[in-house]
Formats: C-alpha cells, structure tokens, sequence
C-alpha cells in the first residue's frame, strides 16, 4: 500500500498509526485501556486459556461457537478510543 494504516495493539498501548507525507503519524490511541490488555482479561472472564494466547483462543472460539452478537458500549473522542466501558459490559454480562 502507498499509504498504510496500522492498528498497533499491545497489553499496555494501542494506537492508529498511518503512514503519510513520509512519515509515520499517530491519529488515535486508547485513553485508558489497551486493546491487548482488553482481549486478555476478556479471556479471563470467559475462562479461556492463556495458551497459546488470550487472542487467539478468543479467535478460535468465535468460529466454533453459536455466534451471540452484544451491544457494547464504546466512546470515541476525536481519533482516541475507550475500552473500558466494553470491558466493564462484559464482565457483567458473563456474571
């Protein structure tokens, strides 16, 4: 791609980061909690492995199972993003 997009996703920090005008360039980031971070606690409440990763097992589960599709709450800020309300959904949801 001439310009590509990136999603940087890790425990600690996710950012949108493009390339532009010769440059990467960060348009967005979580303002709290990172999508990594996100996706492992995610698999704790559900009671997925850690082996070979949360991501993957929550990847490979979604394929199997009846799918159940949930509103989540979100906010968006501008470019940044917040997780926490999603995150805070989802543990109600499966207590």
């Amino acid at each position: 791609a001439d310009d590509p997009v990136a999603l940087y996703v890790s425990g600690g920090n996710t950012q949108v980061i493009a390339f532009a005008q010769g440059r990467y360039q960060i348009f967005g980031e979580t303002i709290d909690i990172a999508v990594g971070n996100c996706l492992d606690r995610f698999a704790r409440v559900v009671n997925l492995s850690n082996d070979p990763s949360p991501g993957f097992n929550i990847e490979q589960a979604a394929k199997v199972e009846d799918p159940q599709f949930l509103e989540l709450p979100y906010c968006v800020k501008g470019m940044d993003v917040s997780f926490a309300g999603i995150l805070s959904n989802i543990e109600e949801v499966a207590n």
